[in-house]
């Protein structure tokens, strides 16, 4: 996991040096240096070090990537599905997570593509019968849903007990990343439960 929060900075420090290497091979190559056949062996090692650790880095995370499942949201489109998601849950003992998002909401494109992909939040919410409503097209239905579910800002989950009651102290509005929500889901277990 350090590895992940800290690409970025391995990213960069590693194409640094591989430029600073090449400059430094350059340098060389263009000016009478004692040893300079050692220096650029030692250099071409350097940068072929960096190169492997870099590609091997890159080749890691897409695999851990690829074996991360992305948790799956079932659409609910108006009161009636949400109603009767909610049953099915209940029938199935399931808590409910539901996201009503919006597609030009950004908060909400960043819980989709950060922080519900993380690993430890997918793995959280496999526990969940996962409900997403999109009310993006601002639709008499969507209008209509927003307006019993009470929602006043985007993004906002909102969460259901295994019996299909309401949770109300779980609900989110806003963005939290994936340590927050994480942290969240955590501390509301026992009230889902």
């Amino acid at each position: 996991m350090m590895l992940l929060t800290n690409y970025p900075i391995i990213m960069a420090i590693t194409i640094l040096c591989i430029l600073l290497s090449c400059v430094t091979l350059w340098f060389i190559c263009r000016h009478p240096i004692p040893y300079k056949r050692l220096y650029s062996i030692g250099l071409g090692i350097i940068i072929g070090l960096c190169s492997i650790f870099l590609f091997t880095t890159i080749k890691h995370l897409e695999r851990q990537a690829s074996l991360t499942p992305t948790p799956t949201f079932i659409a609910v489109h108006s009161i009636d599905d949400l109603e009767l998601a909610l049953a099915e849950a209940a029938n199935q003992h399931q808590p409910v997570l539901l996201d009503v998002t919006a597609d030009w909401c950004a908060p909400c494109i960043a819980y989709k593509k950060e922080t519900f992909p993380a690993p430890k939040v997918a793995k959280q919410l496999n526990q969940y019968t996962l409900l997403q409503a999109n009310v993006t097209a601002n639709t008499p239905q969507d209008l209509a849903l927003m307006q019993h579910l009470n929602v006043t800002g985007f993004p906002t989950l909102l969460f259901w007990d295994k019996k299909g009651e309401a949770v109300t102290q779980a609900e989110v509005i806003g963005f939290m990343d994936a340590d927050e929500f994480s942290e969240h889901l955590r501390q509301q277990a026992l009230h889902i439960q």
